[in-house]
């Protein structure tokens, strides 16, 4: 039997990437996360504040070496496109400021963003309740199905990407669809690919609900219907074909 010699995957320098952080309300949480990326070896942490009301300003202005910034626009979008204007490496990578991501895991995006627009980390499911287990599975798979992809986790608050395809996003969601509209795009003209990682309980309040859920998947469907219109048109059509021909079958049946 002959092995293939493996190629190592190009890496990319920790000081090539910035850490983006968006939060709001995170004072539970944002110092551990904020220690573990410094002890990881990573000196360009953005904040990114969606204008918290508790202790996180006060926290993050006692930690050395990061950046604080408050954003405009509405929700974790506007906080996205806020950090996107102001990064100056080449890659980005978006972290959630609960806790739930391992900074260690940031060395496997890492690895591959330099063949890859955009590099996803696909949690591992056993801290995720069954209820959002459930609710990223429909949203994946509905948007598989519509923009013809082969995504795990659409969900996952942990992803880098490179900086110039960034900049050419055209990101209007609200709420929490951010990651949804970011994935449409990149999909669509780039190459995507994903890796294991990690996930922690998160620290603090959550703030997804099944409610959430339903506005996500309605964007998925209205992004489909802007970057992928012949597919979900399709898909459309099949579901309608698909109990009229059951009909027919039974009228056969009786007659």
């Amino acid at each position: 039997m002959r092995y293939l010699k493996m190629q190592k995957p190009t890496t990319i320098a920790k000081d090539q990437v910035t850490i983006v952080i968006p939060v709001k309300n995170e004072e539970a949480a944002i110092s551990l996360v904020i220690d573990e990326l410094i002890q990881e070896g990573y000196s360009n942490i953005l904040v990114v504040d969606g204008y918290s009301a508790d202790k996180t300003l006060q926290i993050l202005e006692t930690k050395k070496g990061v950046t604080l910034i408050q954003q405009h626009g509405k929700g974790k979008t506007g906080a996205v496109k806020t950090a996107i204007e102001n990064v100056t490496t080449p890659y980005l990578l978006v972290l959630d400021g609960d806790y739930t991501y391992q900074a260690k895991d940031i060395q496997r995006l890492l690895n591959h963003c330099a063949n890859y627009a955009q590099v996803i980390g696909v949690r591992d499911r056993k801290n995720i309740s069954l209820i959002h287990r459930l609710g990223n599975w429909i949203i994946t798979k509905s948007f598989n199905l519509l923009m013809s992809t082969h995504l795990s986790d659409l969900c996952s608050g942990m992803y880098l990407l490179r900086t110039d395809v960034a900049r050419n996003l055209e990101l209007g969601s609200r709420n929490f669809a951010t990651e949804v509209e970011i994935a449409a795009q990149t999909s669509v003209d780039y190459e995507v690919t994903e890796v294991p990682i990690g996930y922690r309980r998160r620290l603090g309040k959550a703030k997804l609900s099944w409610k959430n859920g339903f506005e996500i998947l309605s964007a998925v469907v209205a992004l489909a219907r802007k970057y992928n219109p012949v597919l979900l048109f399709s898909a459309v059509s099949m579901s309608a074909i698909i109990p009229a021909v059951a009909c027919s079958h039974g009228y056969s049946t009786v007659n």
